[in-house]
């Protein structure tokens, strides 16, 4: 894994390199175009690395079963998310039906099927990265929490109980703070300052990801 962080951090300066010589030394369209190319087709082998290093994890292929309320393959116990994600729209449709579904459904519609399954394997659980070589999450379990509380703004950044927020940028998909308008994600939260909120996300060196606004997503 060091690996692959090495080899983006280095895409991220070269892309960095190409735009600083473009601006300063005056390159022309063709030459800017070139070293853009190069740079491409080096995060394209680094992406192309990363999925092979995912699908290269532990693999088990068998008989997918469900059994008193857990998912197993080979005596093996899978960990497929937290209820939260299993009740989310599935990306793909992983049991070919057609439709795409809740994750738990199409989870169901594989139950007692052959499938081919990678993820990490940490002690007894194997943490799924893929099912039947098609993406289904990152392999590792984050649990949702939830805080409640008076919103503050404290240099530049949203608290509450003392738990940065770390929020969405850019233009909210919904009208958070209930005033009639949808806005960027700043004005949402400032329309909701002083006021007693509910938030839930997953925590990440001790601040909050949030994933709801009073149980409106708020991603």
């Amino acid at each position: 894994m060091k690996r692959i962080y090495i080899a983006l951090a280095l895409a991220g300066i070269i892309a960095f390199a190409v735009l600083a010589d473009a601006g300063m030394g005056g390159m022309d369209v063709k030459d800017v175009r070139g070293k853009m190319g190069k740079l491409l087709r080096l995060k394209r082998h680094v992406r192309e690395h990363m999925w092979n290093n995912a699908l290269n994890q532990t693999r088990e292929e068998g008989i997918l079963e469900y059994v008193n309320g857990s998912y197993y393959i080979n005596g093996i116990e899978l960990y497929l998310g937290n209820e939260w994600f299993m009740n989310s729209i599935a990306r793909s449709d992983y049991d070919g039906d057609g439709e795409y579904e809740y994750v738990w459904q199409e989870l169901e519609g594989l139950v007692n099927t052959e499938v081919v399954i990678n993820g990490v394997l940490k002690g007894d659980m194997l943490y799924v990265s893929h099912i039947n070589g098609i993406w289904y999450r990152i392999p590792k379990q984050a649990e949702i929490e939830e805080i409640q509380g008076i919103l503050e703004y404290v240099n530049g950044s949203y608290y509450i109980n003392g738990t940065e927020l770390m929020i969405k940028r850019g233009f909210s998909k919904s009208d958070i703070d209930r005033d009639g308008s949808l806005e960027r994600m700043t004005e949402e939260l400032n329309g909701l300052l002083g006021d007693e909120i509910k938030v839930d996300g997953i925590m990440h060196d001790g601040k909050m990801i949030v994933f709801h606004i009073n149980n409106i997503w708020a991603r």
